[in-house]
């Protein structure tokens, strides 16, 4: 009898314990926001914006194209997750934060400091520590309002495409809200953030353009700035500087990707530049590093000296003139024109984070310390005080792999004859 009652029990507490779903959500009684945008507020410290989906099909525009359906609300409130409370009054829904992709900064925010809104929602058991931390010029209810996209249904894949897009242009840095808030607190770096705006599509002229105007190459933009029109006038292009939680510049297109290939985190991307032997024609070629960025540093007489070595691969996508470039000589010749360029870039990128921004955001903190015997002296040595006193040496090696699907370059043919350009 004992075992008996003893089983019984055992089965009846098992039972109970494994019926589940006892704190189930019903996907529509939530509110699921994709984008969070922060700025300066007037009634109350800070104007929340959020941008969520709505439940069931996207609606078709004027043009007759599919276009993502979502809604935008804001209030103000002194923190962003009471934020998330005040909007049930506008939704009548819970809004959780637990798929939320993207938290936007304005840069009046940024530029007085964004640390205590990082510290305070980063022990936010809802927020992922993989969300992308972005900072907009201008304000972020702006940039939110115009995050639209013709292209699918889906709100929260638009988004996650959008700011991925990065991988394969390097326009833009991808940051998370982990690797900024280890940046914020080390002393071996600063952090960076993407740099997002919004376009006017002013930048774009309709005239007739002039054809002895010769190529403009190697021209970085900064958000807002890119010459073109479309649909969604959202962009990002660049990169917001930090000096600890204070943003105190910006990384236009192509310093961006000059600051990511140092730093080893460059995907690859196309550049264009001016042939210097026929300078109103370019070569085209996309770029990729072939392994991961060497780094040595040392001390000189007190001074700290950094060696960077790089190898960039180079695939030829375009030559715009008949320059032979396939003949082995003329190989080597393509490969000092592209580490020219690009040396050049890195260079003034390099230091013009030394010189103006003081802040060492490509981590060379991590290599400068092997040079310390404890903590407690590298701590002392204060080593951002002192990045904008280091000599920083790059070494660039360019090769180019793939010239294209041709073998060799034709000439052009006419009712004349052959052109002699």
């Amino acid at each position: 009898m004992y075992r008996k009652i003893s089983l019984f029990l055992i089965l009846f507490i098992l039972l109970t314990a494994l019926t589940g779903c006892y704190d189930a959500v019903e996907i529509d009684d939530e509110v699921y926001p994709v984008m969070l945008g922060v700025d300066q507020g007037y009634n109350n410290k800070f104007k929340i914006t959020i941008q969520y989906p709505v439940y069931g099909a996207g609606n078709r525009n004027q043009s007759g194209t599919q276009q993502t359906q979502s809604n935008i609300a804001v209030v103000e409130a002194p923190s962003i997750i009471e934020a998330m409370e005040m909007f049930g009054q506008e939704i009548s829904r819970q809004v959780t934060l637990k798929h939320l992709k993207v938290i936007v900064f304005s840069e009046e925010i940024a530029v007085q400091g964004i640390g205590q809104q990082i510290l305070g929602i980063q022990r936010y058991r809802e927020v992922r520590s993989t969300m992308a931390i972005t900072v907009v010029r201008g304000k972020s209810q702006d940039f939110i309002k115009e995050n639209i996209s013709i292209i699918g249904e889906s709100l929260p894949k638009m988004v996650e495409l959008f700011f991925s897009q990065s991988r394969h242009n390097s326009y833009s840095t991808q940051e998370q809200l982990f690797n900024f808030y280890q940046g914020i607190l080390s002393n071996y770096e600063q952090p960076v953030a993407a740099y997002g705006g919004v376009n006017s599509y002013e930048n774009i002229r309709n005239e007739d353009n002039n054809e002895n105007t010769p190529p403009i190459t190697g021209k970085g933009y900064l958000p807002g700035e890119i010459p073109r029109e479309g649909s969604a006038k959202r962009e990002l292009s660049g990169t917001a500087v930090f000096n600890g939680d204070k943003m105190v510049g910006a990384l236009d297109s192509y310093e961006t990707r000059y600051f990511l290939l140092v730093k080893g985190k460059f995907k690859g991307a196309t550049i264009t530049i001016n042939d210097k032997y026929k300078p109103d024609t370019v070569i085209v070629t996309y770029i990729k590093l072939s392994r991961n960025p060497r780094v040595k540093a040392h001390f000189r007489n007190g001074k700290p000296i950094i060696d960077v070595n790089l190898r960039v691969e180079a695939d030829i996508g375009s030559i715009q003139n008949k320059i032979n470039y396939e003949k082995l000589y003329m190989v080597k010749d393509l490969n000092e024109q592209i580490r020219t360029f690009l040396l050049k870039g890195i260079n003034a990128t390099i230091e013009k984070t030394q010189k103006e921004y003081k802040s060492d955001i490509f981590g060379f903190g991590y290599y400068v310390a092997g040079n310390f015997k404890t903590i407690q002296e590298w701590e002392k040595y204060n080593w951002l005080s002192h990045y904008d006193q280091a000599k920083i040496n790059v070494n660039l090696t360019v090769n180019v792999r793939r010239m294209g699907i041709s073998f060799y370059t034709s000439d052009i043919w006419d009712s004349s004859g052959k052109d002699k350009k």
